[in-house]
């Protein structure tokens, strides 16, 4: 009896940690009135107890059919109380026509004055949104007749629903506003004390009014006058194309149920310019702050192709036709070079996106940013705060003769947009640092693309990509290239590039050794591209590899390709070895082939090695970890011996197996 109540327990336990956050409880047998529920479910209390204390909605919903967006006790917890609280949030909860979820279009009106809409936005079938907040599927759709017999359904949510509301003591009523009208008379409404009047004007003056004042569900981004420590735009650069791409058509898009980086084309995409906008978030200490990007992906004489992005300073304010977005600054606009582009997003910010990098600039003299203001094409790859602040690499950091060379690695003479590098299928670009290369790898998810790219031994990604400079292009990446802070059997791990060297490392338990950081590695590794080559050269040989049967052989001619000696050897290394030794082959003491010979060739593409009369290209030299180096070449070091012996041997040994097994099948059946 004691063990199944303690096991009772246990899983009462356990499932309360799976679900989390997720509110606990549940209207299974209840029979309850919707007002009834709200009043006597302890985590409905609060949105209770301020449709008790309104005297429109606690009449509306005693007498008629209605549907309730309940937000629970926790979603009260989240938001910030307002003294008009009372005034504006019962009605806007609460729509006079009972709807389940499915029965939910793309809007329904609220009861609060004016009948402003909330915006429905469905995922799936069990992910809908109402304006920014979810609808908590397992508590949604119960439906009961009031005491009138009204039919009412009641939805509970995990946000609190936040309508426009007007200022305090405003000498003007505004009552559900569209866009245009949300702009006219922004000085009565309750906007955190921004506004909006420079972006108005330039509406009224080159009479866009209309595409504000459509009618459907749009999303608008309006920019405010002035933020702090944000560069200020002239007015005349905010011209037709520049309005109409703060304008997304036809998409209601909330921030909580809008994917980041989903793109969305705007109204200033058209035959001959095309902008794009897409959400983005990141972590600011103890808070998440949320930016709206405008990617040129095709531009014209006076609109450079590029990003621009903007802070979102008020989010999710509803109008009568669609959401309106608040930013911090227009988007499409470029007027910073990149030098300016650095500067500016310092200023004095230490939660901007560069702070840390701008610091490093100067640490190591400000030569760096001088050069970048004279290059008149660029593109700048440049570290996040985050990426500067990793423990692992601080003690580099101190070295500022060291950083002030690796800065370079991080520019590109030429401007790179994602889209440039897809289009031209541009896998290498020199940097301004001698022989030293960025290798790219662009992964699409579906509309979403990811630039990874590889330099000085270090993988990053793009987190931010083509922000407009009218000099260059700028892409915020996660690593500071140049630094190694992966062992090698990490980078193999998370090299794109690599990914058939590391699958037959991890099967043959090779990749085991790969870690110590105690060893030094020096590592030839053929590239994917090498594996295709032997599947065409030799396929029997390449599947034979890849069977689990054959990890053994596996290992074996990996080995070929390691050596584990007190330090890692650079090319530089092997080509002065091969000096000293008249430029004859120069004796590689491997894993597997301790007398295995190879020659060194160095020309303008850079490396070579020659193996049995064979000269294979070095794809990638000298890529730094923190226990050894990576030389990344273009063909599998393999003989046809190799697969035949070790074939033999490998058959031998499970015949062996076989016999054993029936041995012992037979002895256990008949003894």
């Amino acid at each position: 009896m004691k063990s199944s109540t303690i096991t009772g327990f246990a899983s009462a336990v356990l499932l309360v940690l799976l679900c989390g956050s997720t509110i606990a409880l549940s209207f299974n047998g209840n029979d309850k009135t919707v007002i009834d529920t709200l009043a006597w479910t302890s985590d409905l209390s609060e949105i209770y107890s301020i449709i008790e204390r309104n005297q429109i909605a606690n009449t509306t919903i005693h007498l008629r059919s209605v549907t309730v967006f309940a937000p629970h006790n926790e979603a009260f917890l989240k938001s910030t109380k307002q003294e008009n609280d009372d005034e504006y949030l019962p009605c806007y909860h609460i729509t006079n026509v009972p709807m389940k979820l499915e029965q939910l279009g793309k809007s329904v009106f609220s009861e609060l004055d004016g009948n402003p809409p909330m915006w429905i936005t469905k995922k799936s079938s069990e992910e809908i949104y109402v304006n920014q907040a979810k609808v908590v599927y397992n508590l949604a759709n119960y439906e009961h007749n009031n005491t009138f017999g009204k039919p009412q359904v009641l939805h509970v949510i995990d946000q609190v629903l936040q309508p426009l509301r007007m200022k305090k003591n405003s000498p003007q009523n505004v009552y559900n506003p569209n866009a245009w009208e949300f702009m006219e008379n922004a000085e009565y409404l309750d906007l955190d004390s921004y506004h909006t009047n420079t972006f108005l004007q330039r509406v009224q003056t080159l009479d866009k009014k209309s595409v504000f004042s459509n009618q459907g569900g749009h999303t608008f981004f309006i920019p405010v006058d002035e933020v702090a420590n944000y560069p200020k735009v002239r007015p005349e650069k905010i011209d037709v194309k520049v309005i109409d791409a703060h304008i997304v058509p036809d998409n209601v898009l909330f921030l909580g149920p809008t994917n980041e980086d989903e793109q969305f084309k705007t109204l200033a995409f058209t035959d001959m310019l095309k902008v794009l906008a897409s959400f983005s978030k990141a972590d600011e200490g103890d808070k998440i702050k949320y930016y709206v990007s405008s990617d040129t992906v095709v531009g014209d004489g006076v609109h450079p192709t590029g990003a621009v992005v903007a802070e979102i300073v008020k989010a999710n304010i509803p109008v009568r036709n669609g959401v309106v977005h608040l930013i911090s600054r227009p988007l499409m606009i470029v007027d910073n070079t990149v030098k300016q582009f650095i500067e500016q997003s310092y200023k004095d910010r230490e939660d901007s996106v560069l702070h840390r990098f701008y610091e490093e600039i100067m640490n190591s003299g400000g030569d760096f940013l001088e050069k970048l203001g004279a290059m008149p094409n660029v593109t700048l790859f440049a570290p996040s705060n985050a990426a500067l602040n990793d423990p692992s690499i601080q003690s580099y950091l101190t070295n500022r003769t060291y950083i002030r060379s690796l800065l370079d690695l991080h520019i590109v003479s030429r401007r790179l947009s994602i889209d440039d590098i897809v289009a031209e299928s541009i896998d290498k670009v020199s940097t301004e640092v001698p022989r030293k290369d960025l290798f790219f790898n662009v992964v699409t998810n579906g509309k979403n693309r990811t630039l990874t790219l590889e330099g000085g031994g270090v993988n990053a990604t793009v987190i931010q990509a083509n922000l407009a400079a009218t000099n260059g292009i700028i892409h915020i990446i996660d690593h500071v290239l140049g630094i190694p802070s992966s062992t090698v059997d990490r980078k193999l791990a998370t090299d794109p590039t690599l990914n058939e060297t590391n699958y037959l490392g991890q099967v043959s338990l090779l990749n085991d050794q790969l870690g110590d950081v105690q060893k030094r590695f020096t590592y030839f590794v053929p590239r994917d591209f090498a594996w295709k080559r032997l599947a065409i050269d030799n396929p029997s040989a390449y599947k034979k590899l890849f069977m689990p049967e054959y990890s053994n052989v596996a290992r074996q001619i990996l080995e070929r390709h390691l050596i584990i000696a007190d330090k890692a050897f650079t090319m530089d290394d092997f080509k002065r070895e091969a000096n000293n030794n008249y430029n004859l082959s120069v004796k590689l003491p491997t894993v597997r082939d301790v007398s295995m010979y190879i020659q060194i060739r160095e020309a303008a593409e850079g490396y070579s090695i020659e193996w049995r009369g064979e000269w294979i290209h070095v794809h990638r030299s000298d890529v730094r970890c923190t226990n050894g180096i990576i030389h990344v070449i273009d063909k599998v070091l393999i003989t046809d011996n190799d697969i035949e012996v070790n074939a033999a041997i490998a058959t031998k040994s499970i015949t062996a197996l076989v016999l054993i097994m029936a041995q012992c099948l037979v002895f256990y059946y008949f003894n």
